[in-house]
């Protein structure tokens, strides 16, 4: 995890890709922000909270935010795939709403992802192939897809609630949001755990 977990301050100034925030002793820092969080933030002068990501380079420091915690798992998540680097993850996150881009990655929509500027078809394929295969290791049962493919979740429990957990929910949020979707529990993992992220809010 970055040593920068979060940050909570003032908004300074919003620009096309990030936001300035003042924090405590009047530092300014500049934090990018993919398009659809940056859209859902308050103006100036206004309490803001994030949580965050910091990249460290040789002559830079980039600190990279995000409304949910969700959202900043699936950043490292992004970038930990071979030749995706923080401006691509950032651009996928732009185009794809976390509940939306767990459910491209699940479905194989590789179509999908190559919406991002700079992601051709091949990095969105290879997205697809790293991180599937990640979080269904780390759920332990794969992820039922609306393709028709029916997995049982084993000793892991229901699927839909593990995927939940992984994209950083606590098991009371994941179960809540999966309850009060009613009518849904014979639906496609996959459906499940999109409706449950809508309702949250995608945060």
């Amino acid at each position: 995890m970055s040593i920068i977990a979060g940050v909570e301050g003032t908004v300074e100034a919003k620009h096309a890709d990030s936001v300035v925030v003042r924090v405590g002793g009047g530092i300014l820092l500049r934090v990018f922000v993919p398009a659809h969080d940056l859209g859902g933030l308050p103006g100036a002068d206004s309490s803001v909270r994030l949580h965050t990501h910091l990249i460290v380079r040789e002559d830079d420091l980039q600190l990279y935010g995000f409304a949910s915690e969700h959202g900043r798992r699936l950043f490292e998540m992004l970038i930990g795939v071979s030749q995706v680097g923080p401006k691509a993850a950032l651009a996928v996150l732009s185009v794809l709403p976390p509940e939306d881009l767990a459910t491209a990655i699940v479905a194989g929509d590789a179509t999908a992802i190559s919406r991002a500027p700079g992601v051709g078809k091949r990095t969105a394929e290879r997205i697809i192939l790293d991180l599937k295969g990640k979080l269904e290791e780390e759920i332990g049962a794969p992820m039922v897809t609306t393709a028709g493919v029916t997995t049982t979740a084993g000793a892991a429990g229901d699927p839909a609630l593990q995927w939940l957990m992984a994209l950083g929910y606590s098991a009371l949020e994941a179960r809540q949001a999966l309850a009060a979707e009613d009518g849904m529990a014979d639906a496609p993992t996959d459906e499940r755990v999109r409706r449950a992220l809508q309702r949250m809010g995608g945060g």
